[in-house]
């Protein structure tokens, strides 16, 4: 009984000191792709105010469908032209510590997506010269983000991958690879955003020149390894 008890023990005693004598490695990676934007995302608006809501309601609907086409005489589609908010404000002035109603101002902002850069600087124009007097910003973007992200999700993991191994050669030991577990933290991505703005009575001799600026595109990991 005990000749057969003895190996028994001693083998499960060689398997705990083989699994106390392996470790974890937790690491970061971190990839990033810097690349130039195919289209740009413009917000503009129409803005009127009267005292009666329903004045202040047409004047805009007229001004705003002249933007729209005009817009459209320029060759953006209904897809290109969508509505992000459409907003009716009292307006108030104070006088002597009382708030006396003034009118109604009323706000249609919209979103317009340029496929065409070089048609960026010459959109704002006709929106302005059409009668548009709100603008938020304009901002960069690229179209096939998705598979920019996927790269530079590659460069985390190789960079992740790289950190391990060095560190596995500074303390004396070898990484095992594949890492035996891989977490994704959200993705960034670093659009570029301008500041637009339209001064009272703005007009255009010729379309303001808008130049394109880089997206960094962001992907980070953090891996387990053993050795």
């Amino acid at each position: 009984m005990n000749y057969f008890q003895t190996p028994y023990i001693f083998h499960r005693s060689s398997v705990r000191s083989v699994r106390q004598a392996q470790g974890k490695m937790i690491v970061e990676g971190t990839g990033r792709l810097t690349v130039m934007p195919d289209k740009a995302i413009i917000h503009i608006g129409v803005m009127t105010e009267n005292k009666d809501v329903e004045a202040a309601q047409n004047e805009n609907s007229k001004r705003s469908q002249q933007v729209i086409e005009a817009l459209k005489k320029i060759g953006m589609t209904d897809d290109d032209i969508q509505t992000l908010s459409y907003t009716i404000h009292p307006v108030y002035d104070f006088v002597e510590g009382k708030s006396i109603l003034r009118g109604y101002q009323i706000q249609h902002v919209f979103e317009l997506t340029v496929r065409d850069l070089q048609k960026a600087g010459g959109i704002y124009k006709t929106a302005v010269s059409a009668g548009a007097n709100m603008a938020g910003s304009l901002r960069f973007e690229v179209t096939n983000e998705q598979s920019y992200y996927q790269k530079a999700l590659q460069l985390a993991m190789k960079n992740a991958t790289d950190k391990a191994v060095k560190l596995g050669e500074q303390i004396g030991v070898t990484i095992q690879q594949p890492p035996v577990k891989i977490t994704e933290a959200p993705s960034v991505i670093k659009p570029k955003e301008l500041s637009l703005s339209i001064a009272a009575e703005a007009s255009f001799q010729a379309p303001p020149p808008i130049q394109r600026r880089e997206i960094e595109i962001e992907a980070n990991v953090s891996a387990v390894f053993e050795y």
